[in-house]
């Protein structure tokens, strides 16, 4: 693997404050807490270290390599199917990562070195003629939040999910031919103006691929996280459907309750208004309960004389040395019988 360098880049982007408002990006909802422990374990700091972490002109060959074997790390030459074809990929490293950080904004640092390769000119030219940004490679899980468990430097791409902070301003501020500017910087980095139209066109046709690709990613994460949402949708009626059970069930003890509680009254042998009636029956406000309380308070006073249990006016109970035996006791008014 080479080891000149061309020139050595800091970068800076936010997985927060997305600079993207009106164009695609992954969108994804990163856990900082596994990124920090990811970029900061003793594998990846080894690699950074021994000068391992490589990156691409490109995500393409990443992509389908990762495809075919579940692996992010390419290795010098690699075969992967096309349309059902072997094709052999020549993976050579345009740049590779000395350093890499985040802090509590959730904002990553890291610092590229570019490399004095093939594909480390086209991106030294990409890069200072601000065209396409750095894209990370990572892996882990990726449903309603994002955990990375993996790190494996980072790919120059037409277009990155994360603008760079460091170019928001010139990126605000634009420029009048971005096209003349963007041959010019290729130019300056050692290419025949012929040859760096060419990159152009191929950046152009790369970025059309690219955008497709982060497609059809986007729909995989769109679909998962709707199969996330169902699976809740289904769990949410479930417990509704419990609650509508229980409430019904409620609702036919409830009116038993009422049903006996009307006949008990109605049958009471005493006399009740429909307001004390309504009261018994409701029991659900203070003013429902102070006149029940008023009609038992009565009751328990023995103020009968205000309830009519028969009448007001005593009886004397027939002697019982005057019934006769066979004889069917007399009926006192309001129903009750005497047992004289």
């Amino acid at each position: 693997m080479p080891t000149q360098a061309l020139r050595t880049v800091t970068d800076r982007f936010s997985l927060v404050d997305n600079i993207r408002k009106h164009t695609a990006h992954n969108g994804r909802n990163y856990l900082m807490s596994a990124i920090r422990a990811t970029i900061s374990s003793p594998e990846v700091q080894e690699r950074i270290n021994l000068g391992e972490m490589y990156g691409y002109y490109s995500h393409t060959n990443r992509a389908l390599y990762h495809k075919e074997t579940g692996n992010l790390d390419l290795p010098e030459v690699c075969y992967v199917t096309i349309d059902g074809k072997p094709v052999m990929l020549k993976n050579v490293p345009s740049n590779r990562t000395l350093a890499i950080s985040i802090d509590d904004e959730g904002i990553v640092e890291h610092t590229q070195e570019i490399l004095d390769t093939e594909p480390g000119h086209i991106v030294n030219g990409m890069e200072r003629s601000m065209a396409g940004g750095w894209s990370w490679a990572t892996g882990g899980s990726d449903t309603a939040i994002s955990r990375v468990t993996s790190f494996h430097g980072f790919d120059y791409v037409t277009t990155p999910n994360y603008i760079s902070l460091n170019r928001k301003a010139a990126m605000l501020e634009g420029v009048s031919d971005m096209h003349t500017w963007r041959l010019e910087e290729l130019i300056k980095s050692g290419y025949t103006e012929q040859g760096a139209s060419d990159i152009l066109k191929h950046f152009d046709q790369m970025q059309s691929h690219e955008m497709m690709f982060e497609s059809a990613q986007r729909n995989v994460h769109l679909q998962s996280d709707l199969l996330i949402m169902q699976g809740q949708m289904m769990e949410l009626e479930d417990k509704i459907r419990q609650s509508g059970t229980a409430l019904d069930e409620a609702n036919r003890e409830r009116n038993r309750r009422d049903a006996m509680l009307e006949t008990a009254i109605r049958t009471l042998p005493i006399f009740l208004s429909e307001e004390q009636k309504k009261a018994l029956l409701r029991l659900d406000s203070d003013d429902d309960l102070k006149t029940v309380n008023a009609m038992f308070e009565s009751i328990a006073a023995g103020n009968l004389n205000s309830l009519p249990i028969g009448s007001n006016t005593p009886r004397e109970a027939a002697p019982a040395s005057k019934s006769k035996i066979g004889e069917v006791p007399p009926i006192l008014p309001n129903g009750f019988k005497s047992f004289l």
